[in-house]
């Protein structure tokens, strides 16, 4: 597998956990990933705290912090990890591009970009 994507739509810490989980094993296969963060799910991507609440549970059992996956995909992943944020939810929202985290955003690009990138992926997986 050379390529895959994610559609990352829904707020939940969870949600993401699972698509952090399966990005990183991507990048362990040496696959190319490209994460679009969308609707809810563009708050993951926001400057802040980030409440996890909702998997406190799962983190008391050992479950590794989404968030500090998320940062980790990033950071090591390279040139085989792209990080986008959908530009028309943010317009949308009326969010300005600086409101999101650039240590884990890596671009800005609309829906038909995203479907243009993933056109070759092997792939496409939805959270």
């Amino acid at each position: 597998m050379d390529k895959i994507g994610i559609v990352v739509s829904d707020d939940s810490p969870k949600r993401l956990a699972m698509a952090m989980n399966l990005g990183h094993t991507a990048l362990a296969s040496e696959t190319e990933v490209l994460v679009y963060f969308t609707f809810d799910g563009l708050t993951h991507l926001l400057e802040g705290d980030r409440d996890v609440s909702e998997i406190e549970a799962l983190l008391d059992a050992g479950m590794p912090n989404p968030y500090d996956l998320l940062d980790a995909f990033v950071a090591d992943g390279g040139d085989l990890v792209s990080t986008v944020a959908c530009t028309t939810t943010l317009d949308m929202l009326r969010w300005e591009q600086d409101a999101m985290d650039e240590s884990v955003t890596t671009r800005f690009a609309g829906a038909a970009t995203f479907l243009e990138e993933v056109d070759d992926a092997d792939q496409v997986f939805t959270f």
